[in-house]
This record gives C-alpha cells, structure tokens and sequence, in this order.
C-alpha cells in the first residue's frame, strides 16, 4: 500500500491561530453566560425590592384606610351622642312627657308591688288552708291505728288461750330443734372500683412511636396467654409507666383495657393513704379482690410515688400506714389474669422492693413527643372539630416544642372557643398558633404602656434575637414579642434548640459562649442605646443566667485554667473561680456589644416593628435579617467540609490525568 494514502487518515494538526480562536470563543461564551446569570440575579434582586416596596405600600394604604374609618366612627359617634343628647333634652323640657314618665313609673309600682302583695297573701291563705287538712288527715290515721290495734290485741289473747294447740307455734318450735338458721339474702355488690365505658383504642392515642410495641404486647398476653403458658413463659404482673406529667400514661392505659376488651380498674395512689393504720391495706385488698372476681382486668393506679415511697423515711402513724399499704400493694399477683399498671413522674424515689422485677417487670418510659409526634396528636385531638382545609399542622408543632398532650389537647380546645368567640365557623392556622402562645406565656395582658416602655422592651427582646442569630446553635428564632403575658411586664424570644444539647447537658465550649453572650445582649443593647447614666433594670434576670452559665462554665473545666477538674473547696480557689467566672463575663459582653454595633441598621428597625406590630414571627424577623443584617459567617457544618473536601479530591484528580495524558502526548 502506498504510503501517501495514510497522510489522508491521520487528523490534521490544529493551527495555533485555530487554537486561539476556539479558546476566544470559549471564552466569550463563558463571559456571556455569566453576564446573563449576573442579570438574572440582579432581575430577580430588583423583583424582590419591588414586591416589599409594594408589601410596604400596601401596609401604608391599609393604615390609612383604618385611621380614616377610626376617625369617621368617632365623628359618627360625637353625632350619635350630640343628636341623643338633644332629644333627651327636648323630653325633660315637655310637661306632657314628664306626665306619661310619672304615669308609666307608678304603673309598674303598682305591678311589682300592689299585685305581688296579694298574690302573696293569697298563696299564704292557700297553705294554711293545706296545713288544716294535712292535719286532719293525720288524726284519722292515728285513731284508725289505734282501732286496728284493738282488733289485733284481742286476736292475741284468742291464740294465747288456745295454747300448745296453735298450728304456727308448732312449726316454730319444730324449725328451732332442727339446728337450721334463717340466713338473709346477700344482694352482690357492685364493683367500687370499675371504670365503665372505657372505649379507647391505640388509633385514639398519638405520638407513640416504637412504644406502641410494647403496648401492642401488653395487649396479647390477654388475648393469647394461653400460648405464652404453654411455652413456659410467665405473664408480668405488672407494668411501670414513667414519664412526664400530661404524656398520656392514663389514656395508654384505658387504650391497653380497651384493646385486650377486659375491664378497667382505676384508683389513685392518694387514695390508699389514711391517718388510721390498716385503711389503706384494706382498700388495696378490696381493689384486687374485685379486680379478680371480674377477670381478666386491667388494675390502674395512678401517682404511685404518692403510697410508694421508700420506706421507712415518714415517722408517726402515717408513716405505719404507708409502710402497710406498700406491703400489700407489693403483694399482688397477676397470674395473667389481673395485670397491674401504674404510672409515676418521679420513679426515682419509689421503693426498691416494690419496682423489682417479679413486681413490675415492665418499665416503660413515655418521652414528650416530637416533632412528628406533635402533629399526630393534634390531627388526632382535631378529628371531631370543624377545621380549615389549609391548616399548617407543622407550624404549629413547630410552635409548641417541650409541650406534652395534654397541652396540645387544650391547644385545640382553646382555639375552638376562640373561632365561636370571633363568630366564625372553621378553626385556622392564626388560631392554633394563638392558642399555642396562650398555652405556653398565659393570657395576652392589654395595659396601655407609655410609649418609652414600649421602646425599651423591644430593645431589651430585639437585642437577644439579633446577637442569636449569629449563632448556629441559637439562630432558629421562632417568633419574637414584646406583648406581656400573665403579668409579665417583658417580652419573649422563642428560640428552637438542640433538646440534646440544651436539656441533656452535651453544650459544647462554643455553645456555652455563645449562650452566655445571647444572656448578656440586653445589657450591652442598654448601653450603646441609652448610655451608662441611663441603664434600667430591665436585664437583670438574663444577667443573672449568663453569670450562672459563666460560672458553670468554669466548674465544668471548659476554661483555660480547668478549674472543674480539681478540688475547689479553698478559700483562694474560690476566689480563683470567681475572677474567671467574671472574665468570660467580661468577654462575652464585649462580643454582644460588637455585635449589636454591627448590626445597628438591624436592630433599628426590629426595635421599630416590634413597637407597631408588638410580635413577629420567623419569616418577618428572617426578611429584616436579610434585608438589614451584617451577620458573621459561619463555620462550615460536616456536610459542607465532606462536599469541599469532595471537589478538592476531583479537581486533583483532574489535574493528575491531564498531566499523564500531557507527558503520553
């Protein structure tokens, strides 16, 4: 084959002008299409300034238009007031309606007191009349009685006389030299004990999550125990349900009965407690007796911890009375029969003895619920009432964090009497989330408050907000407010954190910092704002938190001279800890006053809106931030480092192979 023939085959080398000119082109489109991005970021960024400005408008118009109707009801009403007071002035100057006033008045005089006099005495005169005969009709009974008494005396002599001969007598001394006894008929008592109408099944209880396992077994030693028997196993007596007041232990309970379909027992701990030794015991006996002559049954005893102390600690007889009480309440017996259920909020000081296993086998711990369990509780409790089709179930879960269902029950309830309150047919969203607050502050408080009053608690509550938003752990603020609630004179900042950080003690060092600079931004806000002359009071109580938290801060051996992991108790030590304490005070004060002076703008107008609209929620408080804040940049969470670390790895790897296909070339 010739060898020309595969000049034709091979690629033709590319010319240096060839090259220049793609790379131009390349180029140019690189810089087109981040100039169409740049407009497009800047159309968007224009869009958004117009819809606040027009948000801004609207809310101006809406002012206007509520002044205005304000003022034209108050000249409505002046001539309202002014036409009346004209017309009543024109009646007292007529004689005529002097005299039909002074006619109508002795009229109803006369009604009231004239007629109701006769009627009076008449009815009086009727009873009297009654009486008589009532009377009467008791001496003839009385002198029928003493007839029929005769009759009978002389019937008595008549069989006295007869003697041995007299039929009854006979058979009466006949039963007597039998041996037998007339025993009375004994009616059965009803069950003192019994709750009836228990319906509730597991569908009527929320937020249970993976305890409903543990339930759901409870349920089957009923339902098949006889295969549990069979195989050997043995049926726990009873069950412990510990966990925070208004969870829900004594509805898990009745939904136990209910599922199984066995009766439900129900009894208060306090009620086993008596002054007099043997009371309690007896009451306990008759409660399990009951429940088994009605087995199989559920037993329920509710606040155990009130009868099931520690022995042993209570002197007297009332001590005597719980010890016997506590005996025998530790002496049941299921037998798969009768299972016990109690519940307690502090299972820390019951009795060893009585929570043994053997005793309560089970012990079950009923957390408050989260998130998603909040919004299973209240869709559970809105069933029956009339709700709206858009209600944002989430929000308000969102709202009412740390809040048990017993809380989010009365949630709905209150936001019922609120919808009937304002004559409206369907329960929303805004209701919900007001009952949220009223649950969780108390009842709005609508003194009128000077306007400097105003501007000082907003100040006080926006400082707070401002300085935590910069924080990872504390900038999801849900809603702030300066409207005073159950007579508190100040605001609140609700602030979504860690319930793992914050209520399991896991702070780390920064988090405690940061913690102890939120406490201290209203005092710093109090300076910059109103000067060292001026300085209230106002912050006294997160003054004290914050020193609180330094001083923990040091115990904890956080600080830099580990004070917490040594022995303190010295004179100078102490002293030691306290000017440490007041370092890291003096620190985190330092940075709340940087802060707050950063972000002047901000601060203004939060302090601005919270006097005219008294509350704000996440989104209008998260658009200020956006539009007004110079927030601190913040650290790179796990997820951000793993996608730099990520391209860093690819942009190597990149580079490695051009250079190996670089040297092949």
């Amino acid at each position: 084959v010739p060898q020309f023939i595969f000049s034709f085959v091979k690629p033709r080398k590319e010319s240096k002008k060839a090259m220049e000119l793609r790379r131009t082109r390349e180029e140019f489109k690189r810089e087109r299409k981040e100039e169409f991005e740049r407009m497009r970021k800047e159309r968007e960024m224009l869009e958004k300034n117009m819809k606040i400005q027009r948000k801004e408008e609207e809310r101006r118009l809406r002012r206007e238009m509520r002044k205005r109707k304000y003022q034209e009801s108050l000249r409505e009403a002046r001539r309202n007031y002014q036409s009346m007071a004209n017309v009543w002035a024109n009646l007292a100057s007529d004689s005529n309606v002097a005299t039909a006033l002074g006619l109508v008045f002795f009229y109803i005089f006369y009604r009231t007191v004239v007629l109701s006099y006769r009627k009076q005495k008449k009815d009086y005169e009727d009873r009297l009349k009654i009486e008589k005969a009532e009377a009467d009709e008791r001496k003839k009974m009385k002198e029928l009685e003493r007839e029929m008494e005769g009759i009978e005396g002389e019937d008595d002599v008549i069989e006295q006389g007869k003697g041995e001969q007299n039929p009854y007598m006979k058979m009466a001394k006949e039963f007597m030299k039998s041996g037998a006894r007339v025993r009375r008929a004994q009616n059965k008592r009803l069950p003192q004990y019994l709750e009836r109408g228990v319906d509730v099944k597991f569908t009527d209880v929320a937020g249970l999550g993976k305890i409903r396992l543990e339930l759901e077994e409870i349920v089957k030693f009923f339902t098949h125990g006889e295969m549990y028997r069979r195989r050997g196993v043995k049926i726990p007596g009873g069950i412990l349900l510990c966990g925070p007041p208004g969870v829900g232990k004594t509805l898990l309970a009745k939904a136990v009965a209910g599922e199984a379909g066995v009766n439900f027992f129900s009894i208060s701990a306090s009620q086993f407690v008596e002054i007099y030794v043997g009371v309690g015991a007896s009451r306990v006996r008759a409660l399990y007796q009951e429940a088994k002559e009605n087995a199989p049954s559920v037993v329920f005893i509710d606040e155990l911890d009130a009868v099931g102390r520690e022995r042993g600690l209570i002197k007297g007889s009332g001590g005597q009375e719980r010890d016997a009480t506590l005996n025998q309440v530790g002496c049941f017996e299921g037998r798969g029969e009768v299972i016990t259920i109690a519940s307690t909020n502090r299972p820390d000081i019951l009795d060893p003895a009585l929570v043994r296993p053997g005793r309560f086998d089970r012990k079950i711990y009923i957390p408050k619920p989260g998130l998603i369990g909040r919004i299973e509780i209240l869709q559970v409790h809105a069933r029956k009432k009339p709700m709206a089709e858009d209600v944002d179930y989430m929000a308000v879960a969102s709202m009412t964090d740390g809040m048990v269902g017993a809380e989010l029950a009365n949630i709905v309830e209150v936001a019922a009497i609120n919808m009937i309150r304002d004559g409206r047919t369907e329960i929303t969203t805004d209701d919900l989330l007001q009952a949220a607050q009223i649950e969780e502050r108390g009842m709005l408080d609508r003194k009128d408050r000077s306007s400097e009053t105003w501007k000082r608690v907003a100040i006080n509550e926006a400082a707070m907000a401002v300085v935590a938003v910069n924080f990872p752990d504390l900038k999801n603020i849900q809603f702030v407010t300066i409207a005073p609630r159950a007579g508190r004179e100040l605001g609140y900042v609700r602030m979504k954190m860690d319930p793992i950080k914050y209520n399991g003690g896991m702070l780390t060092r920064q988090s405690l910092l940061d913690h102890i600079t939120v406490q201290l931004a209203p005092r710093a806000a109090d300076e910059i704002w109103f000067g060292e002359d001026q300085l209230s009071t106002i912050w006294a109580e997160t003054a004290d938190n914050a020193r609180s938290a330094a001083r923990t801060f040091v115990l904890g051996g956080l600080s830099e001279k580990h004070h917490g992991l040594s022995n303190f108790w010295i004179a100078d030590r102490i002293n030691e800890i306290d000017v440490e304490a007041l370092r890291i005070v003096n620190l985190c004060y330092e940075r709340a006053k940087e802060i707050l002076q950063q972000n002047r703008k901000l601060m203004d107008v939060v302090v601005e809106e919270l006097v005219e609209k008294k509350s704000l929620s996440k989104h209008d408080f998260f658009s200020l931030v956006e539009l007004h804040g110079s927030l601190k940049p913040m650290p790179p969470s796990i997820l951000d480092i793993r996608v730099a670390k990520r391209k860093q790895f690819e942009d190597m790897m990149m580079e490695r192979k051009q250079l190996t296909s670089g040297s092949n070339l």
